[in-house]
């Protein structure tokens, strides 16, 4: 009873070991950063220049969707090579995704490609949310492999 209790454990613990480390990070992860305390997935997007919706996207099999299951010394990928957006905008309150897209100089359409959890109203963009805010349409290719 007591070695299969503990094996158990011994099992948990590896594949903790194994996301801390980096092992579990997706094909081709070329930037990465570990959750330090107090990290929320907008802080990280915020201060590594990767959307909200791509660090969610990439690290599917590790972020849960509201962002709550982070621990220290979690590694998370960024981006994937040559998916990967790096031109981002921390929503303000107030921004609206037209005000967003005149700023980037880039069409209100390539705004919401890059940011498909983004409704086409923009009523569900958040203060504090970071957008991919790039000229270039990286739609679909920031899932994870």
């Amino acid at each position: 009873m007591y070695a299969s209790f503990f094996t158990t454990r011994l099992v948990a613990l590896a594949a903790i070991a194994s996301v801390v480390s980096g092992q579990g990070l997706p094909a081709g992860c070329d930037r990465n950063a570990t959750v330090q305390s107090g990290d929320t997935c907008d802080a990280i997007s915020a201060m590594y220049n990767v959307s909200t919706y791509q660090l969610a996207t990439v690290n599917s099999g590790i972020i849960d969707p509201d962002c709550d299951n982070l621990f220290i010394g979690e590694v998370l990928c960024l981006g994937i090579s040559g998916q990967d957006c790096d031109v981002t905008y921390v929503m303000q309150t107030g921004d609206t995704c037209q005000s967003v897209a005149n700023a980037a100089d880039i069409p209100i359409s390539t705004l919401l490609a890059n940011n498909p959890n983004v409704n086409t109203n923009c009523t569900n963009a958040y203060a504090g949310e970071v957008l991919c805010t790039a000229s270039q349409i990286y739609v679909n290719t920031t899932q994870s492999g």
